[in-house]
C-alpha cells in the first residue's frame, strides 16, 4: 500500500471558511465519528484475526497471546482522525451533504499535519489526584523504576494512509503480537508495549467494506498529555473532543523536531479548492476566488464539479 502524493478533505462553506481563515484542519474524536459502529469494527477484525494466530501457539504463548492483544484493542485509546478523499469529485461523498453546496480542498499529502498546542505551560494546571507516575518495577538494589512523566508530549501520528477496507492491517497487527508472545515477559518493556511494540495505531484506518466508495484516506493522531492538545465542540452527540492540526511554517515549532506546533501555519499546504454540484454558475466560482485571494491564496486553482445539480 502506497502513501498517497494528494487528498481532497470534503467541507461545507462553513468549514471551508473556517479552515482558510484560522489556517486549521479539525481532527475529530474516533469515538465520535458519524459512523458510531467504526471503532467496533475494527476490534472485531483484530479479534477475528487473532483467533485464527493463537491456534499456532502452545499453552504458555497462548496466555501471553491474550495479554498482549488487552493492550492491542487499544480499548483506552482516544486517537483523533482528520479525513478526506482520494478523489476529488465523487458523488458518494457529495450526497452527504445533502442540497447544500460543498467543496473538496486539494492538498498535498506529502505536507505533515501536526496537533496544535492550546496551553502554553508545560505541567497540567488543574492536575487530578491521580495525576502523578507510575511505580512499574524495582532495579536491582530494589529502587523504584517509574514510568513515563505523563505531562511528557508524545505524539504518534504517521500521515496520510488510504483507509483499509479488508483485515490486512488486523493480520499483520496480530502476527506481530504472536511474535511477542513467543518470547519471555519482561516487566518494563510490557509496561511500554502499549507505546513500543503495539503502540501502532494503523488499526483505525480500518473500515467497513460497506464505504469502499468513499475512497477515503486518514491521518490518525494520539496526543499526550490530553490538556495540552485537546478541545470540545458542540455536535449532535454533545461535547465532542477534537484537536486542531496544521503544518509546521519553520517558525511555529520550539524545536525542530517537536510533532506539534505552538500556532497555526501562515500557509496550508492547498493546491486548489473544488466546488460541488451547485444551482450557481461563475458567481459560485468568482465568490470562491476573491474570498482565497484575501485569505492569501491567489491565483490557486478553482474547479467546478462536473456532477450534474439535482
Amino acid at each position: 500500500m502506497k502513501k498517497p502524493k494528494f487528498v481532497w478533505h470534503y467541507t461545507d462553506a462553513e468549514g471551508l471558511r473556517s479552515i482558510v481563515t484560522n489556517r486549521v484542519f479539525w481532527a475529530t474524536s474516533h469515538r465520535f465519528m458519524n459512523d458510531s459502529l467504526e471503532p467496533k469494527h475494527a476490534t472485531a477484525t483484530l479479534k477475528q484475526a487473532g483467533l485464527v494466530a493463537r491456534k499456532k501457539l502452545n499453552h504458555d504463548q497462548a496466555l501471553r497471546f491474550d495479554q498482549l492483544m488487552q493492550y492491542a484493542e487499544r480499548n483506552g485509546l482516544e486517537a483523533f482522525l482528520l479525513c478526506a478523499a482520494l478523489k476529488p469529485d465523487l458523488l458518494t461523498v457529495w450526497r452527504g451533504y445533502g442540497s447544500s453546496v460543498s467543496y473538496a480542498i486539494e492538498l498535498d499529502a506529502g505536507v505533515d499535519f501536526l496537533p496544535v498546542a492550546q496551553a502554553p505551560t508545560d505541567r497540567h494546571p488543574f492536575p487530578p489526584a491521580s495525576w502523578k507516575r507510575d511505580e512499574i518495577d524495582e532495579d536491582d538494589n530494589g529502587k523504584p523504576i517509574y514510568g513515563p512523566d505523563p505531562d511528557d508530549v508524545r505524539i504518534e501520528s504517521d500521515g496520510w494512509w488510504p483507509v483499509q477496507y479488508d483485515s490486512t492491517t488486523a493480520i499483520e497487527r496480530v502476527e506481530r503480537i504472536a511474535d511477542l508472545a513467543r518470547r519471555g515477559p519482561h516487566p518494563l518493556s510490557d509496561a511500554l508495549l502499549p507505546w513500543v511494540n503495539l503502540g501502532g495505531i494503523d488499526l483505525l484506518q480500518l473500515k467497513n467494506p460497506a464505504f469502499v466508495d468513499e475512497r477515503e484516506a486518514r491521518v490518525v493522531f494520539e496526543v499526550n498529555p490530553r490538556w495540552k492538545f485537546v478541545k470540545y465542540r458542540s455536535t449532535r452527540f454533545g461535547l465532542t473532543p477534537y484537536i486542531e492540526v496544521s503544518p509546521a511554517d519553520g517558525e511555529n515549532q520550539r524545536a525542530a523536531n517537536d510533532r506539534f506546533v505552538t500556532r497555526p501555519a501562515r500557509r496550508l499546504p492547498i493546491r486548489a479548492v473544488h466546488i460541488g454540484p451547485s444551482p450557481l454558475g461563475d458567481e459560485s466560482v468568482d465568490a470562491l476566488r476573491e474570498f482565497l485571494e484575501f485569505h492569501g491564496y491567489p491565483d490557486l486553482p478553482v474547479v467546478k464539479s462536473e456532477t450534474p445539480f439535482r
